[in-house]
């Protein structure tokens, strides 16, 4: 006679849950896209901090980078927002509002300082990368709570 199985049976995943993996995993796939392929566009020899902050880069992924973004961003939040609940929505909610502030608080106050030889120029992709992990912190922080 076989021994019963201590580990319970596996439930399918609901519609709900099918739509919030396929977003999240979506979205990692595009960016794994684009990533994978600004490394393989850079010429040799460049290494990571020099393709990130210094390099320049070719017209052909610059398009293809920008268009990948906008359409797998829209595709995959659409489909996100279809898939949440309302706990998850307060908390992207209110994690996008932190992320603007993020922004809009630094970026006048850095570029005033630029003006007055003060500071370097204002960096956009800093900017942005800040408020995103102002972004991740806050979600992760209401969603997990």
């Amino acid at each position: 006679m076989p021994e019963a199985s201590t580990t319970p049976p596996r439930r399918r995943l609901s519609p709900r849950q099918r739509r919030y993996r396929f977003a999240l995993g979506f979205a990692a796939v595009i960016g794994g896209i684009v990533g994978g392929w600004m490394v393989a566009d850079q010429p040799a020899g460049r290494n990571g901090l020099d393709m990130a902050f210094s390099g320049s880069l070719s017209t052909g992924f610059a398009i293809g980078a920008s268009l990948f973004w906008v359409l797998g961003l829209a595709i995959s939040m659409t489909i996100y927002h279809r898939a949440i609940d309302d706990h998850e929505e307060r908390a992207w909610l209110w994690a996008g509002l932190a992320g603007w502030y993020a922004f809009i608080v630094p970026a006048p106050v850095w570029w005033v300082l630029h003006r007055a030889d003060l500071a370097p120029p204002a960096d956009a992709m800093l900017l942005f990368l800040f408020s995103m992990a102002v972004n991740a912190v806050v979600w992760l922080w209401l969603k997990y709570r």
